[in-house]
């Protein structure tokens, strides 16, 4: 058997390797941040928690879109997808740190400031800490719940022939669907959108859905990629499914990017003091040259890339 083909539990062995030691490494800095800057290091948690979550919800959504679509695009990528929902029992860990930094990061977590303000003072009975942590556990029990099943039956049919477990992925995925967007909606309210209780959008949720889509892809899109050189995916990816696969990134490159400026042409355009001041905010004091990075580098080059056929087969 030839190198190329040889042991790929070596090689994802030392992945595994230098992902634990650049991770205790990071582990290391949080620690340090946390010590010398703590309400610095909050923000950055949930920066990096969203993230690392996205991954993890993306691909348990990709798995359940799979399941309802039929799609072959799904066949090469599911147990990879899999072993990503996987990792939801270690999200809930990364989640504790933020409980005990609510105070720090939201404004309505602090009495003195809510008891000052009308409009905090209307909200609290949904913005409030008790609720927060149980709406909070009722997120990470559903999609621990739908993880589970999706994972365990896939066990059993590959074990042996059910031709009703088809029938099941179908129905929970549907179901499943519906209950991730709606989870992941007040998750991303609660979460991300209460940093400033004063401002709302309804289209929130659906950025950061469409964002976890593109993530969970583009990670399981570079797997594929590392992984190809190896038995048994050498024998099972062909340049089809890698097509295919930069077609379906392709379409959620431009839902992002629709949703993104539909939310900024419809506040923009409305110019309401209430709305417009979350971009006012991130176009002044340098976080306009992020806005303008998303632009480049979030949509216009990979729009730009991915419109190649020779470059989606590799």
């Amino acid at each position: 058997m030839s190198q190329a083909m040889y042991t790929p539990p070596s090689v994802l062995g030392r992945m595994q390797t230098r992902a634990l030691i650049v991770g205790g490494i990071g582990l290391l800095v949080c620690l340090l941040g946390a010590f010398l800057r703590p309400a610095q290091f909050f923000h950055s948690w949930l920066l990096g928690f969203m993230f690392v979550m996205g991954l993890a919800l993306g691909s348990l959504a990709l798995v359940m879109l799979q399941y309802l679509s039929g799609g072959a695009w799904g066949l090469v990528i599911r147990r990879v997808l899999e072993s990503a929902t996987r990792t939801l029992p270690l999200i809930v860990l990364l989640f504790l740190p933020l409980v005990f930094g609510i105070s720090k990061l939201y404004l309505w977590a602090r009495p003195e400031v809510v008891a000052g303000d009308a409009s905090l003072l209307h909200k609290r009975l949904y913005l409030n800490v008790p609720f927060f942590l149980v709406r909070a556990g009722i997120y990470f029990a559903a999609w621990l719940l739908l993880a589970y099943f999706l994972n365990k039956w896939s066990r059993q049919q590959d074990q042996a022939a059910n031709r009703s477990l088809q029938r099941r992925f179908q129905l929970l995925s549907g179901g499943g669907l519906v209950l991730y967007g709606l989870t992941m909606t007040f998750a991303v309210f609660d979460w991300v959108m209460s940093l400033e209780p004063h401002w709302f959008s309804t289209i929130f949720g659906l950025l950061f859905i469409a964002g976890q889509g593109l993530s969970a892809l583009a990670f399981v899109i570079t797997m594929l990629v590392l992984l190809v050189r190896y038995e048994p995916m050498s024998h099972v990816i062909a340049r089809s499914h890698l097509h295919d696969l930069g077609k379906l990134m392709l379409t959620f490159v431009m839902l992002w990017a629709y949703l993104s400026f539909s939310q900024f042409l419809i506040i923009w355009s409305g110019n309401l003091p209430e709305e417009a001041v979350w971009y006012v905010k991130r176009l002044h004091g340098g976080w306009q040259w992020i806005g303008l990075l998303l632009v480049l580098f979030h949509f216009a080059l990979p729009f730009s890339l991915l419109l190649s056929s020779d470059l989606k087969r590799t």
